[in-house]
C-alpha cells in the first residue's frame, strides 16, 4: 500500500482528520468513472477523503484517477500491487480509511444530490443508536437514464434486527448496495468477510444491524447503476448468489435471538427459496430446510399464499400505473389529427 496511506501519527494530523472517508474501489470502470467522481466531487460537506484503490485496471481508469487528482487535494489513491479482488479491495480501502464515518461509492454509481453525504452524517449524528444509514435510490442504466426508484421502507428509525428478518423475508437484499449506505468505521471494523463474492456487502449490512438501528432516508440520495459488465451480473452468471445466500441463511438461523423474532413469511419464505434452489445447493440446504419447515404452522401457508397473491396483483397495478404516466410522443395518426384541428 501507499505509505501515503498510513495512519497518522501524531496530534496535529490527527486533528485535521476528515469527519467521512469517501472510498472509491476501481476495476476497469473508464467508461462510468468520470460521473462518479464529479457527483462526489460536487458534495457540500467539506470534511471528507477522497480515498481510490485501483485494483489493477487494464484500461484508462488509473488515467482518469490521476487527472481528478490532480485537481483534487483531497484525492488520494494508489494501485494495489496485484489484483485483490473486489472484497479484498473494499478491504484495503476501509483499512486505510482516516474518518469517523465510511462512505462507499462504486464506480458505476453516483451521488444524485449535493448533500447526500450532509444528510447520511446528520442521520447518524443524530441517532447515536443507528449503526447503519440508508436511503432510497435510483437506478439508472448505462446511459443514466432512470429506470426504476427503489424505496425499500418509510423514512426513520428501524430496529436493526427487524429489518434483518425483513431482509430474510425476501431472501434479497433490500437495503441496497454500498452506494446507498453509510456507516461508523468504528462498527465495521472486522471488515468485509472475504467467504462472500456476491453477497459480502449484505452480510456486513446484518453484522451492523445486530449492534443497533437502521436510520432511512426516503429521498433518493444515490442512483445505482445496472449494465451487463457489472461485477453483480458476473456473479450472478456464475451462480454465486444461491450458496451465499444458503451460508447467509445458515449462519442467521443459528442466532437464538433470530428464532425468538421470525416471522411466519420469513420461514416460509426461506424454505421456498432452499427448494427451488436445491439443485445448486449441497445437501445442507435440504437438512436447513427440513428443519425451519418444523417452526411453520400449517394455518400460515394460506394467509401466505392469499399474501402474495394481493401483493402480486399491486405490483402489476403499479406496473400498470406507471406504464401509463410515462410520456409518450405522439404517433402520426395523433399528429395528423391534431394537424387538421388547428
Amino acid at each position: 500500500m501507499n505509505p501515503a496511506l498510513k495512519p497518522p501519527g501524531d496530534a496535529t494530523e490527527a486533528a485535521a482528520r476528515p469527519k467521512v472517508s469517501i472510498l472509491i474501489p476501481v476495476y476497469n470502470s473508464q467508461r462510468f468513472l468520470a460521473e462518479c467522481l464529479d457527483s462526489v466531487l460536487a458534495q457540500d460537506f467539506p470534511e471528507v477523503e477522497i480515498l481510490i484503490a485501483d485494483d489493477g485496471s487494464t484500461d484508462a481508469s488509473l488515467e482518469i484517477i490521476q487527472r481528478y487528482a490532480a485537481k483534487d487535494r483531497r484525492i488520494r489513491w494508489w494501485q494495489n500491487p496485484r489484483n485483490l479482488g473486489q472484497t479484498r479491495n473494499h478491504n484495503a480501502c476501509l483499512e486505510a480509511a482516516r474518518g469517523e464515518f465510511i462512505k462507499f461509492v462504486h464506480q458505476d454509481d453516483k451521488l444524485l444530490s449535493a448533500s447526500a453525504i450532509q444528510k447520511m452524517v446528520a442521520a447518524l449524528a443524530d441517532n447515536p443508536a443507528a449503526k447503519l444509514a440508508g436511503s432510497a435510490s435510483e437506478v439508472i442504466d448505462d446511459q443514466s437514464r432512470l429506470q426504476e426508484r427503489r424505496e425499500s421502507f418509510e423514512g426513520g428509525v428501524w430496529d436493526g434486527k427487524q429489518i434483518i428478518v425483513a431482509g430474510l423475508e425476501a431472501t434479497a437484499n433490500r437495503i441496497g448496495e454500498p452506494s446507498v449506505v453509510m456507516f461508523r468505521k468504528a462498527d465495521a471494523g472486522r471488515g468485509f468477510l472475504n467467504d462472500y463474492q456476491q453477497l459480502w456487502d449484505l452480510e456486513m449490512w446484518y453484522h451492523l444491524l445486530e449492534q443497533g438501528d437502521f436510520v432511512y432516508l426516503a429521498e433518493p440520495l444515490c442512483a445505482f447503476r445496472q449494465h451487463p459488465a457489472q461485477q453483480t451480473n458476473v456473479n450472478r452468471l456464475a451462480g454465486i448468489g444461491p450458496n451465499e445466500m444458503l451460508l447467509l441463511i445458515e449462519t442467521y438461523y443459528a442466532r437464538p435471538w433470530l428464532r425468538a423474532i421470525a416471522t411466519q413469511r420469513m420461514l416460509i419464505n426461506q424454505a421456498r427459496f432452499l427448494k427451488k434452489n436445491r439443485s445448486k445447493l449441497s445437501h445442507r440446504a435440504e437438512l436447513l430446510r427440513a428443519e425451519i419447515k418444523t417452526q411453520i404452522k400449517p394455518a400460515s401457508y394460506p394467509i401466505y399464499w392469499l399474501e402474495r397473491r394481493v401483493l402480486r396483483l399491486q405490483a402489476k397495478a403499479k406496473k400498470v400505473l406507471a406504464w401509463l404516466s410515462k410520456p409518450r410522443s405522439q404517433s402520426p395518426a395523433q399528429t395528423v389529427l391534431g394537424a387538421s384541428n388547428r
